[in-house]
């Protein structure tokens, strides 16, 4: 499944330049603002002290021979679990089916957002798009595209009417609402994909540690060198003065895990890649700070991640060794067209709609495998 399905929305045209679409993607998807914090490690510790305080605490407190309730499980467990069922299936071909999904909002302040702005409040209606592709891969780390679902509007929520002018004005007679997509059988085949991952999937540390710590390096170097690559592009203005190098900033500026679980939202190599590389990075993600637990009484487990401006939730299934799906609501977004925005505006709130249902994440991506023919 192509990235270009999401940023077809964000924006009619691009320049011939092949890295267009991406720098179009990342600017959409890079919005957090927030910086490292100086006293995290600190906080942490005396986090840490005061907890072991209250578990001595309670075991004098509990008389004996009367059980305590059982302390739900982490995060932690619930990642190394997945992980673990990951390494222990069976090493056999099988086929992954990545659908994705965008919510797209029309009217009030979307208006100046082509197709479609983030902006609940004060919009009209709501159209969620959808792709979907299937990926086979080989021992010998061949890959073919097994069956690809055309980009189409899968749910309108809101005024219909609206809904239907908007896409037909933007998209016209290329993608027509309504009608049913076509899924096209043995799309592509390939050598390999062409990673854009801080980690490799060919060549990684096998220890969780040293893998989030590559992990954290390979967001240092990314930054680098698109900067450097972005110094050449032709464009108004200076990298440094122009609000292109902030938008990179933007990008790798953030913790490990909101970056890896961003990555679970666009990248086929990680889905496809080995049990080994695919469990390592769960257990990194385990050792990453924030993740917390929204749902653990079902066998599909949901860990949540917020940050000032999104909020992540991430279902995985321990038993089947499986991730399931990965939802991203954005909280706070540009007013304006990132193309028109200067550093210094300010977020806004995403706001609410009566209308969208709740529980419509603005990205989405499901994930399903089953054995190869």
């Amino acid at each position: 499944m192509d990235i270009l399905d999401t940023v077809r929305e964000m924006k009619p045209t691009y320049p011939a330049s092949s890295q267009a679409p991406r720098r179009a993607l990342h600017q959409e998807i890079a919005r957090s603002r927030r910086r490292r914090p100086v006293g995290r490690i600190v906080a942490v510790a005396l986090a840490g002290t005061a907890v072991a305080a209250v578990a001595v605490t309670a075991t004098v407190l509990i008389p004996p021979g009367v059980v305590g309730q059982p302390q739900a499980a982490s995060a932690s467990t619930y990642l190394n679990e997945t992980a673990a069922s990951i390494r222990a299936a069976v090493a056999a071909p099988m086929e992954v089916t990545i659908t994705t999904r965008h919510l797209g909002m029309i009217g009030g302040p979307n208006e100046k957002f082509l197709p479609f702005g983030n902006l609940r409040s004060d919009a009209t209606a709501a159209v969620v798009t959808e792709s979907s592709a299937s990926y086979l891969s080989t021992p010998d780390r061949k890959f073919s595209e097994t069956s690809h679902t055309e980009f189409h509007a899968s749910e309108i929520f809101g005024d219909e009417a609206a809904a239907h002018a908007a896409w037909t004005s933007y998209y016209g007679s290329s993608y027509p609402i309504g009608k049913e997509p076509r899924t096209l059988a043995e799309v592509h085949t390939y050598d390999a994909f062409v990673e854009d991952l801080p980690v490799p999937t060919s060549d990684f540390p096998s220890e969780p540690a040293a893998f989030l710590a590559a992990w954290e390096s390979g967001m240092e170097d990314r930054l680098i060198a698109e900067k450097a690559e972005a110094a050449k592009m032709p464009q108004d203005g200076e990298p440094e003065t122009n609000g292109l190098y902030e938008s990179i900033e933007e990008k790798y500026e953030m913790p490990a895990a909101e970056y890896m679980l961003n990555e679970l939202l666009w990248s086929v190599p990680i889905l496809t890649a080995s049990p080994e590389y695919r469990a390592t990075f769960l257990e990194a993600l385990a050792l990453a700070e924030g993740i917390t637990v929204e749902e653990g009484a079902t066998a599909d487990k949901v860990l949540v991640y917020e940050t000032d401006d999104a909020r992540f939730r991430l279902t995985v299934n321990p038993e089947a060794g499986a991730i399931v799906e990965i939802e991203k609501f954005m909280l706070r977004v540009l007013p304006e067209p990132w193309s028109n925005h200067t550093k210094d505006d300010p977020l806004v709130e995403v706001g609410t709609t009566p209308f969208l249902p709740e529980g419509v994440a603005d990205f989405s991506a499901s994930f399903t495998t089953a054995p190869a023919d």
